[in-house]
């Protein structure tokens, strides 16, 4: 099973609240971009604690929906978050038993040793002719401020010892086998800065111990994040969709 860097603790649970929070928006202009399907049967990959789940349901709400995670702590806060759909600790790099209408994974890709293997195995549990794999990766963000150079390229290192690479947005350049590629975008989301301190400081916390300079980087952006700060830090999202082609 894949290694998660970014933990499952009580303060890695509030850095994806706030992750869940500040990406919604272009969540929500995703699944109302696809192309029609019939969404009868949805799996949220790597779903957390389940608000990647909630948005699949808002968008469909009359699909049945499994999420899926390695954690048996994401998936118990998963089931009390959205407790009509169905939600099961599993290593999502396995192939998945039932056929699906929407395979959908955010931010999962970056943490996967090999995730175009990842994504032909998810490509075959689509229902042919019509079943949707979406996915949703960050390409980078912009900012020249040293403390976010900094944390970035220390992120970047950590998650590589993993022998998985962070910026996953140009791993879906690659066409996914029996799948067309149906939609293909990168959107520029702002994100303030105060809000992207939120998230750094509590995910720097997890790799503390073993990351030299982590307690800098914690002690920089929590007081940033008090700060309020209304600067703007452009994040750049890759969100495609591929279609199973006919059997």
């Amino acid at each position: 099973m894949s290694e998660y860097t970014f933990g499952d603790s009580d303060v890695a649970r509030e850095r994806l609240a706030i992750v869940a929070d500040t990406f919604a928006a272009p969540t929500r202009d995703l699944l109302v971009a696809l192309p029609p399907t019939f969404g009868r049967y949805l799996i949220d990959l790597g779903c957390g604690p389940g608000h990647t789940t909630a948005l699949l349901r808002a968008a469909f709400p009359l699909a049945q929906i499994t999420g899926f995670d390695a954690s048996p702590a994401m998936i118990e806060e998963a089931k009390a978050r959205v407790p009509g759909a169905t939600f099961a600790v599993f290593d999502v790099t396995q192939p998945l038993l039932l056929p699906a209408d929407v395979v959908y994974s955010r931010l999962l890709l970056g943490h996967l040793r090999d995730p175009c293997a990842a994504l032909a195995t998810w490509a075959r549990s689509l229902r042919p002719g019509s079943g949707l794999l979406v996915c949703e990766e960050p390409m980078r963000y912009r900012s020249d401020d040293p403390w976010f150079v900094r944390y970035e390229e220390t992120v970047t290192a950590v998650v590589a010892e993993t022998g998985a690479t962070l910026w996953a947005g140009t791993v879906v350049d690659a066409e996914v086998p029996g799948c067309e590629r149906v939609l293909d975008r990168v959107l520029e989301h702002p994100v303030r800065a105060s809000r992207a301190a939120a998230m750094f400081w509590r995910n720097a916390w997890q790799w503390q111990d073993r990351t030299p300079g982590a307690g800098a980087l914690i002690e920089h952006f929590r007081t940033l994040e008090q700060s309020g700060s209304d600067e703007i830090v452009p994040w750049e999202l890759r969100q495609v969709a591929f279609r199973k082609r006919p059997a």
